[in-house]
């Protein structure tokens, strides 16, 4: 049932709901929102119910100003009500877990989340913003932010822990973590990232999926470099905790020679190297490559137009049972650079079209894109298999000239810049797809609004 909330002044814990909702021997009532909890004495309330109750078409029920109170809940906003077991339920409540840099959330810099809501009106209720260290955790409170989606504004207040928690941050404590998959019983998502070289070695235990790693290892010394680079003749170095092509660095060794390309900065240093003792130099100068970095073999990618580009592949879950692939994107190096990155001034290319271009002589590039897709689904069933909450995956597959496909790395907390300049309503259909998904693990979920 679809409600607005209306404050009455009474100093007692009171909910006035329809008739037709309390049982005869039915005097008081646990309320529930998010993870907050009341016991609050029931007033039959005498409202003509719409049969056609809905978004639009609410009805108003009353919360005496203790009960609001000890609830923690804006007045605000449309919200469900569901009542099971005797328990009266208000919501949804769905948070999203930001970082610890509280002071940059205003409502200027929460406008980039806007364009996750054009699902609101098939959710309704509370969605915050919030940071673990916003958190009383004796009270079990947060201060943060929501989202009025009447006034298309975000709005500051405290309510209770969220019911599902959406974690868009991964710098936080694992306490902190531990502390809400607790709490919440376990509808922490995305609960876990993975460094790359963690990813790699999960990924290596797979039978079927290891065919579709290229060789890594984490860097150790320069001994152990330089036999990478004998063996491979062109490797990329790229640290385990960062992404959007930051810190990469790209030699290869040609007649003797070292060729490195390095993309550390903004602008990327091409250096040549004599010999041996100039790249040993180089690592010297460079003691940062032995902290936190991998090296992997740098593949000879298919090209567009010259080229190298790469497929980032969307999967999601929509619910609580299947993996999707929710959008495909290429994306390709711009100029001479061999990074795909879009924030590397790389751009989107549909898969058909990317396809086409690199491999003219077929017509029908269906088997690949399959192929592609069904490798997705099989690596985000095993990711599961870790027991971490998961819904949501960025997966980088590189299909090299031989048309063999290769997982460069995955990450829960990716980025769709391709999708918003490519295909705009693909980009908002994954940014909405969370908020659905969140939707599923409460009281509230209904298949039609999928």
């Amino acid at each position: 049932m679809w409600i607005i909330l209306k404050v009455i002044p009474d100093e007692h814990p009171i909910i006035y709901i329809p008739s037709s909702f309390i049982e005869e021997d039915t005097v008081t009532s646990e309320i529930c929102f998010g993870q907050k909890k009341a016991s609050a004495h029931m007033e039959a309330l005498h409202v003509e119910m719409h049969h056609d109750n809905q978004y639009g078409k609410p009805i108003m029920i009353r919360l005496s100003s203790t009960l609001q109170n000890l609830l923690s809940i804006p007045t605000n906003l449309t919200y469900q009500m569901k009542i099971i077991d005797k328990k009266i339920i208000l919501g949804p409540v769905i948070g999203l877990l930001l970082g610890d840099h509280t002071h940059k959330y205003d409502p200027a810099h929460m406008q980039k989340y806007c364009d996750r809501f054009g699902v609101y009106e098939k959710i309704g209720g509370l969605i915050c913003a919030f940071s673990t260290k916003s958190i009383d955790w004796d009270k079990e409170i947060i201060y943060g932010m929501y989202y009025d989606y009447q006034n298309t504004t975000w709005e500051y207040g405290s309510f209770p822990i969220p019911s599902v928690i959406y974690r868009r941050y991964f710098h936080s404590t694992s306490v902190d973590i531990a502390k809400l998959k607790k709490i919440t019983n376990n509808k922490v998502f995305n609960s876990y990232r993975f460094t790359k070289h963690e990813l790699y070695n999960y990924i290596k235990s797979h039978e079927m999926l290891s065919t579709y790693l290229p060789p890594t290892e984490n860097t150790v010394n320069f001994k152990q470099l330089q036999h990478f680079i004998d063996q491979h003749h062109k490797m990329i170095l790229k640290p385990t905790h960062l992404s959007r092509g930051r810190g990469i660095c790209i030699l290869e060794k040609k007649e003797g020679q070292y060729h490195i390309f390095d993309y550390r900065k903004k602008e990327v240093e091409e250096t040549l190297l004599q010999d041996h003792n100039a790249l040993k130099v180089f690592f010297e100068n460079n003691p940062c490559f032995f902290e936190k970095y991998i090296v992997q073999k740098c593949l000879n990618l298919a090209k567009v137009n010259h080229s190298v580009f790469d497929i980032r592949v969307v999967m999601q879950k929509p619910n609580q049972e299947t993996w999707q692939c929710t959008g495909i994107e290429c994306r390709v190096a711009g100029g001479s650079s061999l990074l795909t990155n879009i924030s590397r001034n790389g751009y989107a290319l549909p898969l058909e079209q990317a396809l086409s271009a690199a491999f003219p002589a077929q017509s029908d590039h269906t088997i690949n894109t399959q192929k592609i897709v069904d490798f997705c689904q099989k690596f985000c069933v095993y990711l599961e298999e870790t027991k971490e909450h998961f819904s949501e995956f960025g997966i980088d597959i590189a299909i090299d000239e031989d048309e063999k496909i290769w997982l460069i790395e995955a990450n829960v907390f990716p980025s769709f810049k391709g999708f918003k300049k490519m295909d705009y309503p693909t980009y908002l259909s994954i940014r909405y797809t969370p908020l659905l998904y969140a939707l599923s693990y409460t009281e509230f979920y209904d298949t039609e609004v999928e």
